[in-house]
C-alpha cells in the first residue's frame, strides 16, 4: 500500500532529500534512553525522602507521561519561542516542545519540556510547556503550572505572561460558578490578546491565540471565521510553513473545507516529524470527497506514526490520535475499494497490544476499532465466506463483551445464510435466540413486580432503573435478531420479508440494505434507494458497484454500461477480485473494456511537495525487538537473553523486595504462573538489588518463588528495557511479554507495577495466537 499502487509519483524536492536524510538518521541512532547523557544526579535519602520506588521525587505530577530522555528530532519545523534559556540547547528543546504541542503531539512535548527542565530546572517556561502538553488532563496541568509560578520571578515579561494566562485558566475555585467556564476563557483569550499587542513580534503569541479562540469555542462562540483566519494569516506572512496550518484545517473542517485547502497541501510539510501533521489534511480531502488523497495523508500519518513507535518502544494507543488516524484510513479505503489493504489495517488495529487503560473494548483504542473496521469491511463487501473463517481465528473471535459477542454472532448467522449453511445459521443464531426468551421474562417479571408499587414510588425502586435497562438491551438484541431475518429472506429470495426485517434491524448500512433488497429480487427498490445514495456518494466505488449490478439485472443494460463508464475513474485503483466487482464482468464485456478496465487518476495539482511514503515508515506496526541483557542468578551465575532465546517469556523488572508494591505483584503472578507455563510461556523477575539483597529477600519472602528471580545491581537491564527514569536517574517498573521470535509485543513501564495479572494471562495468550499482519 503506497502511492505508486496509486499511480502517483511525488515530486522529489529539496524538502524530501531532507526527509529522507532524517529518517535515515532516525534508523542508525541509539535507542533514545543512551542517545542524550542524563546530567541528573541520584537522589541522595534525604533528597528522596519517603518517595516510594519508582515515583517522582518531584511530585505526583511527574510520575505519568514521559520518564526517558528527549533527542532533537528532524523535522521539527522552524518555530522559536524566545525564552530566558541560557543553553542553546535548552532552547532548542523548548522550540521542539512549542512545535509538538501545534501537532497535538503531547506525550512528545512534554518529554522535550521535561528535557529542557532538566538542563535548566529553574527555567519557568519549561514547566509551563507541561502544562500545555496535558490540556486533556486539567489536574496535572494545574500541577504543572504551579511549578511555573514558583519560579516566575526570574522568567521575562514575556514569559510571565505566558504563565500568568494559563496560570488563571488553571485555576480552580473551590466552588465554581455556573459561568466559570465562560468566563475562564474569555480571560485567557483576553490575556493571550495582551501579550500579542506588547509583543506584536511574536508569532507563536498569534497562533496560540488562535489556537484558544477554536478550542474554547463552545462557551465563547466564534462570531467570525474568517476573523480567525485572518489572525492566522498574520502567522504565515511572517512563516509560511508555521505549525498554524493545523489550526487553520480545524478551523474550516467543518463550516467550509474548501477554506483549507492552501493548509491542507502545507500542513505535513511545516512539521514532517509529527504523523498528525500528515493526518490532518485528511480531513479536508475527505470532506471534499478527494479520498485518494485523503488516503495518502492518513497512510502517511500512520506510518510516520509506526517509525516513531519503534524507535521510541512506545506502545501504540500510548500516542494520541493514532488509532483515530488508522480506523479513518480503512473507511477511506474502502471508498476507494481497496478492499485487501482495508484487511490489513483493521488486523494490525486487532494485533496491537491491549492496555486496560488506554486500549481495551470499552475504549476508543486500536483493538475496538480494528475489530468495528474488520466487521465493516467483511459485511460491506460482502465477504461472506472470509468472515466466517475469520470468525474461527485471532481476529473475529469470541469476547467476554456481551454486545460485541452478540454482535459476532449475528453476522456469523448472516454469512452462513447468505452462503447457503441453513444449519449452521440456526445453531449459530440459537443463544441469541434464548437470551431474547430470558430477557422477555424476566422484563415480565420486573412490570409485575413494579405494579404492586404506587406510581410516586417508582422512580425511587431500584427495579425500575433495571427494567430500563433491560428494555435497552432487548431493543439492541431483536436488532440483531432482525438482521438475521433479513440475510434468510435474502436468502429465500423474499423481498417483502426481507425489506420488513430491515427495517427493524440494527446495523446494516443503507448500501448493503438496497444490495440485499436487490438480491431478494426487487431490483427497482434496490436501484431507486441506490440512486439516492449515490447523490452525496459520488466517488465512492461501492454505491456505484452494486447500482450497475442491479441495473444489469433489471435489464437496463445500457444504463449499466453508462454508469460503468464512471466507475472505471471512480475505481481506478480498487480491487478488481473484490465480488462486488466480479459481479460486474458481463458490464465490462458488454463495454468492450479490457479485463483490466481501471483508469488511473492523475494526482491533482494542488497537494503540495509529498514525500515517498517509504521515507516516512512502515506501512503497518510491529512489535521491537527485545534488548540484549545480562544478569546475576541468585546463585551467582550469570545469565543472559541467549538462554531464553525462541522461548515466550514474561519478564518482571522489580525494585527490590523492600518495594512493598513490587512483592505485591510478585504475590499476584505467583497463582497465574501454572496457568502461564501452560500457555508456553516462562517468568523471569529482575530485580534492582544486589546479590546478597536478593538472597535475603527470596530467604525472607516466606513461601517458596516459582519465579526465576534474577539480580541487576548495575541496572543494565533495566536501562536495556528502558525501565529507567532518565531526567531522575532511578530505576522504573516493567512488565513485559517477549514472544519465541524475541519480539516486545506487551509492556508497561511505570511508577507502580503492573497487578491486573489475569488480564496479562489473557492478553499473552491472545497475543501469541495472532499471527504477523503483512502487506499483501
Amino acid at each position: 500500500m503506497n502511492c505508486h499502487s496509486l499511480g502517483f509519483r511525488p515530486p522529489c524536492s529539496p524538502f524530501v532529500r531532507i526527509l529522507l536524510v532524517a529518517a535515515a538518521i532516525i534508523a542508525c541512532t541509539e535507542p533514545l534512553a543512551r542517545a542524550v547523557e542524563s546530567t541528573a544526579e541520584t537522589p541522595t535519602e534525604e533528597a528522596s525522602g519517603d518517595t516510594p520506588a519508582g515515583h517522582s521525587y518531584h511530585g505526583e505530577a511527574f510520575n505519568a507521561g514521559p520518564r526517558q530522555a528527549a533527542v532533537l528530532l528532524p523535522g521539527m519545523g522552524n518555530v522559536d519561542l524566545k525564552t530566558s534559556a541560557k543553553d542553546q540547547k535548552t532552547q532548542a528543546f523548548i522550540n521542539q516542545g512549542v512545535a509538538a504541542l501545534h501537532g497535538f503531539w503531547y506525550l512528545e512535548a512534554e518529554r522535550s519540556f521535561r528535557q529542557a527542565a532538566m538542563l535548566e530546572p529553574d527555567l519557568a517556561i519549561a514547566y509551563w510547556g507541561m502544562a500545555l502538553a496535558n490540556a486533556n488532563n486539567e489536574s496535572r496541568a494545574r500541577d504543572f503550572i504551579a511549578e511555573a509560578v514558583k519560579r516566575r520571578d526570574a522568567a521575562t515579561r514575556r514569559e510571565q505572561m505566558y504563565i500568568d494566562a494559563l496560570s488563571n485558566y488553571l485555576t480552580k475555585p473551590e466552588k465554581p460558578p455556573k459561568d466559570h467556564k465562560v468566563k475562564r476563557e474569555k480571560q485567557y483569550i483576553e490575556e493571550l490578546e495582551k501579550l500579542v499587542d506588547e509583543f506584536p513580534e511574536d508569532v507563536e503569541a498569534r497562533a496560540l491565540l488562535a489556537l484558544r479562540m477554536w478550542m474554547g469555542r463552545k462557551e465563547v462562540p466564534i462570531i467570525s471565521n474568517h476573523a480567525v483566519n485572518a489572525l492566522m494569516s498574520e502567522v504565515f506572512a511572517i512563516n509560511p510553513l508555521h505549525p498554524a496550518h493545523h489550526y487553520r484545517i480545524h478551523l474550516w473542517d467543518g463550516p467550509k473545507p474548501k477554506n483549507a485547502l492552501e493548509s491542507a497541501a502545507l500542513c505535513g510539510q511545516s512539521l514532517p516529524g509529527i504523523a498528525h501533521m500528515w493526518h490532518m489534511p485528511g480531513h479536508i480531502y475527505s470532506k471534499l470527497n478527494r479520498y485518494h488523497d485523503a488516503v495518502w495523508q492518513q497512510e502517511a500519518s500512520a506510518r510516520a506514526d509506526h517509525a516513531h513507535m519503534v524507535q521510541t518502544r512506545l506502545m501504540p494507543d500510548q500516542i494520541h490520535n493514532f488509532s483515530h488516524n488508522n480506523e479513518w484510513l480503512v473507511r477511506n479505503l474502502l471508498f476507494l475499494g481497496h478492499v485487501n489493504d482495508a484487511i490489513v489495517q483493521s488486523k494490525n488495529l486487532i494485533a496491537m497490544p491491549r492496555h486496560p487503560e488506554y486500549n481495551s473494548h470499552s475504549k476508543r483504542g486500536s483493538y475496538r476499532y480494528g475489530r468495528i473496521r474488520l466487521i465493516q469491511t467483511l459485511t460491506e463487501y460482502e465477504l461472506w465466506d472470509q468472515l466466517i473463517t475469520e470468525a474461527n481465528g485471532p481476529f473475529f473471535d469470541p469476547t467476554h463483551e456481551e454486545e460485541t459477542q452478540h454482535e459476532r454472532l449475528a453476522w456469523l448467522t448472516v454469512a452462513y445464510h447468505l452462503t447457503g449453511s441453513k444449519e449452521e445459521a440456526a445453531r449459530t443464531v440459537r443463544p441469541l435466540e434464548r437470551l431474547r426468551i430470558q430477557m422477555e421474562s424476566q422484563i415480565l417479571d420486573l412490570e409485575e413486580g413494579l405494579e404492586a408499587v404506587k406510581a410516586e414510588d417508582r422512580k425511587a425502586d431500584k427495579r425500575t432503573d433495571e427494567l430500563g435497562k433491560a428494555k435497552t438491551k432487548l431493543k439492541e438484541l431483536k436488532g440483531h435478531l432482525a438482521k438475521c431475518d433479513a440475510a434468510a429472506a435474502v436468502a429465500a429470495k423474499d423481498a417483502t420479508q426481507a425489506k420488513l426485517a430491515i427495517d427493524r434491524a440494527s446495523g446494516i448500512e443503507d448500501v448493503l440494505a438496497a444490495s440485499w433488497i436487490g438480491q431478494a429480487g426487487d431490483h427497482a427498490g434496490a436501484i431507486e434507494k441506490l440512486e439516492k445514495l449515490l447523490a452525496s456518494r459520488p466517488a465512492q466505488v461501492r454505491p456505484l458497484a452494486i447500482l450497475i449490478d442491479q441495473l444489469w439485472k433489471a435489464d437496463r443494460k445500457d444504463d449499466a454500461v453508462k454508469h460503468f463508464e464512471t466507475l472505471r475513474k471512480v475505481g481506478g485503483t480498487a480491487d478488481l477480485a473484490t465480488p462486488l466487482l466480479t459481479r460486474i464482468k458481463p458490464v465490462v464485456e458488454k463495454a468492450g473494456a479490457p479485463e483490466d478496465w481501471r483508469i488511473t487518476p492523475e494526482p491533482a495539482g494542488d497537494i503540495g511537495q509529498r514525500p515517498e511514503l517509504d521515507s516516512l515508515g512502515p506501512a503497518v506496526w510491529a512489535p521491537y525487538t527485545s534488548p540484549q541483557w545480562q544478569v546475576q542468578t541468585a546463585d551467582d551465575n550469570k545469565v543472559t537473553d541467549d538462554a531464553y532465546q525462541g522461548k515466550a517469556k514474561i519478564i518482571v523488572f522489580y525494585l527490590g523486595f523492600g518495594c512493598l508494591h513490587c512483592v505485591e505483584q510478585l504475590k499476584a503472578i505467583n497463582p497465574q504462573v501454572a496457568a502461564l507455563k501452560e500457555a508456553g510461556i516462562e517468568v523471569l523477575a529482575i530485580s534492582t538489588e544486589t546479590l546478597e539483597e536478593l538472597q535475603k529477600g527470596i530467604a525472607g519472602y516466606g513461601s517458596e518463588l516459582p519465579i526465576t528471580i534474577m539480580a541487576d545491581p548495575e541496572k543494565q537491564a533495566f536501562k536495556a528495557f528502558r525501565c529507567w527514569d532518565d531526567f531522575e536517574s532511578q530505576p522504573l517498573h516493567g512488565t513485559f511479554l517477549i514472544d519465541t521470535n524475541g519480539q516486545v509485543r506487551w509492556q508497561d513501564i511505570g511508577h507502580e507495577p503492573f497487578n491486573k495479572i489475569d488480564f496479562l494471562l489473557e492478553e499473552s495468550k491472545r497475543l501469541l495466537a495472532i499471527p504477523e499482519v503483512k502487506i499483501q
